[in-house]
């Protein structure tokens, strides 16, 4: 039987289970930016149906037991050194942001000019991804110009740097919920056009490798240097 323990912290529960990360995306459960709630706490807060996660959050754990969940090559982000866990955001995480955000730049603005006048959520839209878009431009700069250099040497006196990061963190996690909700969870409207779903279908990646990228920080990483 493989039970998901409600009094752990959501984000250890997926930094030792990251085959619930699928689990609770799917729920709306928010285990990266309020990933020191404990699971029962994030479940009754986010509006998820308890049953339910407690069934698949059972089957996951149960096939990950069997090599049957993700895959082959699955890494448990606990298991790395802090060298090898900024190698793995940067070139993974840090990497997607910097190769898609332009793109999404231009799809936003493109189905905005086409569709704004019948569907007016694509302005708020466009304006809250435009903010975090340079939030997070900004955002990357200050952890690989100055927060991982320091955490190379050592991670001293990082503490009031990396409690800025986790609250940039917070307000990014905030506007993906607001474009998860502008979006009606990324449901292309009738009439949209292909280009219309390809922008929704690159916002809905960003929110979920978002989830992963702040996971792996304020979870994993930034506990080691507190």
């Amino acid at each position: 039987m493989h039970a998901l323990d409600l009094q752990q912290t959501i984000g250890n529960s997926v930094t030792e289970h990251p085959e619930l990360v699928k689990v609770y995306m799917d729920h709306q459960v928010d285990f990266c930016c309020g990933g020191d709630r404990t699971v029962s706490e994030a479940l009754e807060k986010d509006g998820a149906d308890l049953e339910a996660v407690l069934r698949e959050a059972e089957e996951a754990m149960a096939a990950a037991g069997t090599g049957a969940a993700a895959g082959p090559g699955v890494v448990l982000l606990s298991d790395l050194t802090s060298g090898e866990l900024v190698d793995r955001i940067v070139g993974r995480h840090h990497a997607f942001l910097k190769r898609e955000l332009p793109v999404l730049r231009e799809l936003l603005s493109t189905i905005l000019k086409v569709h704004g006048h019948r569907h007016e959520e694509l302005y708020e839209i466009h304006k809250v991804f435009r903010e975090l878009a340079l939030e997070l431009e900004s955002h990357l700069v200050k952890e690989e110009e100055e927060l991982f250099p320091k955490l190379a040497s050592g991670g001293k006196e990082c503490g009031e740097l990396i409690r800025e990061l986790e609250r940039e963190h917070d307000g990014a996690g905030e506007a993906l919920h607001r474009l998860t909700e502008l979006t009606d969870h990324f449901r292309v409207p009738a009439d949209g056009c292909r280009t219309y779903g390809i922008a929704y279908g690159k916002l809905q990646e960003l929110v979920a490798d978002m989830y992963l990228h702040v996971h792996a920080e304020n979870n994993v990483l930034f506990p080691r240097f507190h």
